[in-house]
């Protein structure tokens, strides 16, 4: 006797990955519309669908069986997936393919089935047969489509590039996006803007998280995964569309003659995968500052010649000198000769007595400087080399001094 199912028909999905168990799942499906006469109940029986793959990716090819318990109560049935843009073509007896588009947005995509039944009616069911669709996320060389504009900056730190305050406050990070390669996905990355001073304090430190991908082919297309990237991941909710193309470099204190280092990488909070410190991008600048600056400067000398030796003096173990220093406006690194004006041979700084310490005037060479330029790293207030020096003693000839010294810049 032919029983009537009221209202619905138990469609049960059996999701299986390949070589893996098959998972299933039951639903009652809805009807969504139907064509002809009135909707009325399908006869007795039971479709079964089965795809292949717990999750897909776009390219994929899904491949779909469907069986019916009581083939007498349908006379077809089509399965389709509107919502995804995709036809099945069937391929064999219960059997149907359909090929994910590149362009499929990731999401869940429900298989629908046109049903004929045996009376010839038709229907349009949904199912809890799912589609899942993800997208390839694989890490970008970042400097294949990340770069820093309009100054492109130095690749180190010997060869900074020297802006003014106003160029460094316009630097952007700019994404290429068309340089990202197909099938990469999104990129996560962190964007780490540090300001030291000359002497090496840190006064600044920003990071910033931002997120670009390959263009979708049109700017409604590429908004809507935008939205979807950051419902997905709460840290890049604040991510304004313009930031896909270009993003501020923050920055506030810049001190003179100020380091500004600006490092790209990816964000592996986010990616998956091993940490490669290679893959990164790394900018340096300086911030412009006057050609010249005033310092106090200690120092212990070592007195190695003396044009009037004869004339003896009992020179002291210390040098108090006001020392004016040039930057190379170029590289705005220091240049290695200053020339000072102070005291030299006495006990301290203000120790001048007959026959023992006088005034000077000094041209320093300082060596630490140059080891410096050749990156043999040094503290920047410590400087040490030779200095020539017109020495004018108190009660004593006036004379011509060459002078190791070990001095500390205050």
């Amino acid at each position: 006797m032919v029983k009537f199912i009221s209202f619905g028909v138990m469609l049960l999905c059996i999701v299986g990955a390949v070589s893996a168990q098959s998972h299933q799942k039951t639903a009652t499906v809805y009807p969504v519309f139907s064509t002809g006469l009135i909707w009325s109940p399908i006869e007795d029986g039971s479709i079964t669908l089965s795809v292949d793959k717990l999750v897909y990716f776009p390219g994929d090819t899904v491949r779909l069986t469907i069986l019916q318990g009581d083939s007498s109560a349908v006379s077809t049935v089509t399965p389709i997936l509107a919502d995804a843009g995709m036809a099945f073509k069937s391929v064999g007896p219960n059997t149907y393919l359909a090929v994910i588009p590149e362009t499929l947005m990731p999401g869940s995509f429900h298989i629908s089935l046109k049903v004929v039944d045996a009376q010839g009616r038709r229907f349009v069911y949904e199912t809890s047969c799912v589609v899942e669709v993800e997208e390839y996320q694989a890490v970008e060389r970042v400097d294949r489509y990340a770069s820093i504009g309009p100054e492109p900056g130095g690749r180190d730190l010997l060869s900074a590039e020297v802006l003014d305050r106003s160029q460094i406050k316009n630097l952007r990070v700019i994404f290429h996006r068309d340089s990202i390669r197909e099938h990469m996905g999104p990129q996560f990355l962190t964007i780490r803007t540090t300001v030291q001073t000359r002497e090496g304090t840190t006064v600044q430190t920003s990071v910033r998280r931002v997120m670009t991908f390959r263009s979708r082919g049109g700017s409604n297309r590429d908004l809507a995964m935008l939205l979807q990237y950051r419902k997905a991941y709460g840290t890049y909710a604040v991510i304004r569309p313009e930031d896909l193309k270009r993003v501020q470099v923050e920055v506030d204190s810049l001190p003179d003659w100020a380091v500004v280092k600006i490092s790209i990488e990816p964000d592996y909070s986010i990616t998956i995968g091993e940490v490669d410190k290679s893959n990164s991008v790394t900018r340096y600048f300086r911030v412009e500052g006057p050609s010249i600056e005033v310092g106090f400067t200690l120092g212990i000398p070592k007195v190695l010649y003396d044009t009037e030796a004869r004339d003896t003096i009992q020179y002291g173990n210390t040098s108090a000198m006001m020392g004016f220093y040039y930057f190379d406006g170029t590289s705005g690194q220091l240049f290695p000769v200053n020339r000072g004006l102070g005291t030299l041979g006495v006990s301290s700084p203000i120790d001048i007595s007959r026959g023992r310490g006088g005034f000077a005037m000094s041209v320093f060479l300082d060596v630490v400087e140059l080891m410096r330029r050749v990156g043999i790293g040094f503290p920047m207030r410590v400087n040490a080399g030779l200095e020539l020096v017109p020495f004018f003693p108190i009660g004593r000839r006036s004379r011509v001094l060459l002078n190791a010294q070990l001095g500390l810049t205050l």
